[in-house]
């Protein structure tokens, strides 16, 4: 979420540049320290696997801990996380959506592109419009779950291709708007570059696989689906 903060910090070809630098570390020692623990102690996976609407953190923690008292308390903690999660990805989607609008990107951008002073330099509008579209592709659970999954699971498929698309076209200009930024990773560019897109065209591949074999309608990942039904809407 640190890219989403680029218009709100004082220097951001240095400071962004550094906080993702240090989130990578951060993010890996705290998912080690997260997941260890889960999987010394799995369940059986089919019994996961049959869990009703496919979320199955909850009798997860249940089954390791060994009633539902236990189990609600660790639900509980990742709960509160997903939470203020939910608050920040909120936050910088209508801080995306209002930069399309001010860029006249996207349809009725006078309308989204406001700025409600009186209630602060908030871009309410635009606040809402992105809020009104997660409810209605939460709804979409109601209906079905492989659905709900597909647009859950597009949505790191997005977020490296966003990434990747800006590196990508760097790359390809031979890294000449590199030459007078602040960091721009030496010469390990090319190096560094060149990576990132490769690991994020592995990335995408593979968020885009069935979770378990064989392949029903069910267990499908639609994900790929999705996500060129995006990148087709996002084109027109």
């Amino acid at each position: 979420m640190v890219a989403s903060m680029a218009e709100e910090v004082h220097d951001p070809t240095r400071q962004l540049p550094l906080a993702l630098t240090w989130a990578i570390p951060i993010s890996f020692v705290l998912g080690l320290i997260y997941l260890l623990p889960i999987l010394f102690t799995l369940p059986d996976i089919t019994t996961l696997l049959n869990v009703a609407g496919g979320q199955p953190i909850g009798v997860l923690f249940e089954l390791i801990m060994g009633s539902k008292g236990g189990g609600f308390g660790m639900w509980i903690i990742i709960f509160g996380i997903g939470l203020f999660c939910a608050i920040s990805i909120s936050c910088a989607a209508s801080r995306a959506t209002w930069s399309f609008a001010r860029d006249k990107a996207i349809p009725l951008h006078r309308v989204w592109s406001k700025v409600n002073h009186p209630l602060g330099d908030v871009p309410v509008n635009a606040y809402m419009l992105s809020l009104v579209i997660q409810l209605l592709l939460g709804l979409i659970f109601l209906g079905s779950t492989a659905a709900f999954n597909a647009f859950v699971g597009v949505a790191v498929i997005c977020l490296g291709a966003s990434y990747v698309m800006p590196i990508a076209i760097c790359v390809a200009n031979g890294r000449r708007d590199m030459a007078d930024a602040p960091f721009n990773l030496g010469k390990w560019g090319y190096a560094i570059n060149i990576f990132a897109i490769l690991w994020m065209a592995f990335e995408i591949v593979l968020f885009s696989m069935p979770a378990v074999i064989p392949v029903t309608q069910v267990t499908m990942n639609y994900a790929s689906v999705v996500f060129v039904g995006f990148a087709a809407i996002s084109a027109i």
